[in-house]
């Protein structure tokens, strides 16, 4: 074959930057470009569950997809992630991108963002918004059932063995029966640890005792409270 054709027919091939043109899985190019038509429509939730389905292929992916994921995932308030997307896509391109000015911008409002919520009493590290703990009331505290008993409330008497009566035997080797004192015959004693209540006390499983747990709202950073009193006045 001629070289002069062959070189033609390989500069077809390139992009203007003398790249090769990177032939995309069919489901990576639909979901992706599903994605940028949702994003650049403002559809954000749709442009989300796109980009998703791309990266679930687990098939080679744009460049881009990095850059458009962070932007639709900071309008989301999803905040951690975006950073790890931007850092992403700034490292894969070396700052020579498409959207290296734009992926620039967007690390200066994630920055923004972060310390709002780190200024936040509000919101937790996520900057979601933290409510009160539905389960202990916002006590830090719950009861459960007595890990020691099982929440039988007794226990077996640790001097008969849970048998009523201590034997005894004579220096005649005669066997002597009487009544335990320890559970007087019952077998059993109050549970040491609940005292026979059944249950105990312990810190909540849910809130680990800070009484307030994490929404799924993004938090505005304001109290509820002060905003609620002030819409009052106004009526």
């Amino acid at each position: 074959m001629n070289k002069l054709l062959v070189v033609s027919l390989l500069l077809i091939y390139t992009t203007s930057f003398g790249q090769q043109i990177m032939v995309y899985d069919p489901d990576v190019t639909r979901y992706y470009e599903g994605g940028v038509a949702s994003f650049e429509d403002g559809q954000y939730v749709e442009a989300n569950k796109s980009f998703r389905r791309a990266l679930s292929t687990n098939k080679v992916l744009p460049t881009n997809l990095s850059y458009y994921f962070a932007e639709t995932l900071y309008h989301l308030g999803q905040f951690q992630n975006s950073k790890n997307f931007v850092d992403k896509y700034l490292n894969l391109t070396g700052y020579g991108g498409d959207f290296n000015e734009e992926a620039t911008n967007l690390q200066e409002l994630l920055v923004l963002e972060f310390d709002a919520i780190k200024n936040c009493s509000f919101c937790n590290n996520f900057g979601y918004r933290l409510n009160p703990c539905d389960q202990c009331e916002a006590s830090g505290i719950e009861l459960a059932a007595c890990h020691q008993c099982n929440g039988l409330g007794n226990t077996i008497c640790p001097k008969c063995m849970g048998k009523g009566v201590v034997i005894t035997v004579d220096s005649f080797n005669q066997s002597h029966y009487e009544e335990c004192d320890r559970c007087s015959g019952e077998g059993h004693v109050y549970c040491e640890l609940c005292g026979g209540d059944k249950v105990v006390t312990r810190i909540c499983l849910i809130c680990f005792g800070t009484k307030v747990k994490a929404s799924t709202v993004i938090c505005n950073h304001e109290d509820h409270q002060e905003t609620e009193l002030i819409q009052k006045k106004k009526i």
